[in-house]
């Protein structure tokens, strides 16, 4: 009895020292990918819930800088039907039938914690001037000049919604009327749950494959083994596959796998060989998520539409801007643009044609700025960021996106050489802008007094268009 060896009293026992290290080593990589799983679920779904939200509050600000407060803080009800009441409905129509939203209207504070209708953009049963609005924390921040989302969905007569609400200011600073944005509660959880899913596709997996990989290492250490480099092998693979569906090629490599010695027993501890093969197959798939991660976060910053940066990497970049201002080291420029004529396209070809014109225009912008300084921010708006440009390297740029528009137009003939930007441009100035959005006010101003002045010159064929 004093002579058995450890291995001996392993054999007795039913397990050597290598079955019970590649049980510990299974359950350990068990564990490993169970928390990985859900630290990258939740990392995607933090992510996506942001983006989606931050979508939503892109589209109040917008429509509301788009608003002029001194004309709508002044509509009463016999307003209502008139040329400026229609004109300022007119462009909140627009966001309505170029975005996700369900509802977008306009509303001001009529007393302590009461609020009405101005105008509801709604074609089928807006809401009557002057009638109440239900109060929501959004709103009520938005009343004291934040614009901000609500963290949870409200019930009206007109359905279940989450809502973002941005105020709107007149000259002299004061609180003219605010723009809210309503989307449907339903398809808010619907965008969350889809770009979650593949995640939680690669997560469940993973797990699962594990736990199978732990089921089946036992018996023959041998045979157990191969099985469990098999299995760890199909894991690999099919982390590679999704991973490169889902974001691209990520450089993942598989390693080589070391053969065994000669004559080693069953019972005896596994190589170091082994051990790395095993180690480097592991590190290689953690690599290939880690890759998927960064792939989630771009994807959240680029319009699937256009490739063009969207809404979220833009209110990123004015963010920087913003610091840079603070700093005293900012120097940029900023062009706004809008397309003409696209109603007719949808209306005319269909919705595939006005995407497809929609493209078009991100490409000429990009083309001239870079698609890392341009970003699409409604339905057929973009904005373009140059910083250090000069003022004749922009007036060249914009030159240059006339004659590419030009040449597109020649090029697609089939639709009428409808592809027409309107432009707008501006500077920064020190020590008069002291935020971004003054030097984008200047901007979407030109672009919106280019735009009339097209229509006005154009008003012959744009009529025989509607």
């Amino acid at each position: 009895m004093k002579n058995r060896t450890k291995e001996d009293i392993a054999r007795s026992s039913g397990l050597s020292y290598t079955t019970r290290y590649v049980l510990l080593f299974s359950a350990l990589l068990l564990v490993t990918n169970i928390v990985l799983g859900a630290v990258i679920l939740r990392q995607s779904v933090s992510t996506v819930r942001k983006m989606v939200r931050q979508s939503m509050l892109n589209v109040s600000t917008t429509a509301a800088a788009l608003v002029d407060g001194d004309v709508a803080g002044g509509f009463t009800a016999e307003d209502v039907g008139s040329e400026e009441y229609t004109l300022v409905l007119s462009e909140l129509s627009a966001f309505q039938n170029n975005t996700d939203i369900e509802y977008i209207y306009m509303v001001r504070q009529d007393g302590e914690d009461h609020y009405v209708f101005v105008m509801d953009a709604d074609p089928e049963d807006p809401a009557d001037f002057g009638e109440e609005v239900l109060i929501t924390d959004a709103l009520k921040a938005a009343a004291k000049g934040t614009a901000k989302v609500d963290d949870e969905p409200a019930q009206d007569e007109w359905g279940n919604f989450y809502s973002a609400y941005c105020p709107v200011f007149d000259s002299n600073g004061d609180i003219a009327c605010i723009i809210g944005v309503d989307y449907d509660a339903d398809w808010y959880d619907r965008k969350i749950l889809e770009n979650s899913v593949s995640v939680g596709i690669i997560s469940a997996l993973s797990v699962i494959l594990t736990l199978a990989v732990l089921l089946i290492v036992t018996g023959n250490i041998r045979r157990k083994f191969a099985e469990l480099n098999a299995d760890l092998t199909t894991l690999a693979t099919d982390v590679e596959e999704l991973a490169s569906d889902l974001a691209g090629d990520t450089g993942y490599r598989k390693p080589e796998k070391s053969e065994p010695e000669d004559g080693a027993d069953m019972y005896t501890d596994l190589s170091a060989a082994d051990i790395e093969a095993l180690s480097g197959r592991i590190r290689s798939m953690h690599t290939d998520i880690k890759a998927y991660i960064d792939h989630v976060h771009e994807k959240a910053r680029t319009d699937a539409l256009t490739g063009v940066g969207n809404t979220t990497a833009y209110m990123e970049r004015t963010e920087k801007l913003d610091a840079a201002i603070a700093e005293g080291n900012a120097s940029f420029r900023v062009a706004v643009f809008d397309i003409n004529f696209l109603k007719h396209l949808n209306d005319e070809y269909g919705h595939m044609c006005g995407d497809r014109v929609i493209r078009g225009a991100a490409a000429l912008i990009a083309g001239v700025f870079g698609a890392d300084n341009t970003y699409r921010i409604g339905g057929d708006e973009f904005i373009a960021i140059a910083e250090g440009a000069t003022d004749e390297e922009m007036a060249s740029g914009l030159a240059g996106l006339d004659e590419a528009a030009a040449k597109y137009n020649e090029a697609n003939r089939d639709l009428d050489g409808i592809l027409s930007i309107s432009k707008g441009l501006a500077s920064y100035t020190p020590g008069e802008d002291m935020t971004f959005k003054s030097v984008f006010s200047r901007a979407d101003k030109d672009m919106y007094e280019s735009k009339v002045r097209f229509h006005r010159e154009h008003s012959e064929y744009d009529r025989r268009r509607q």
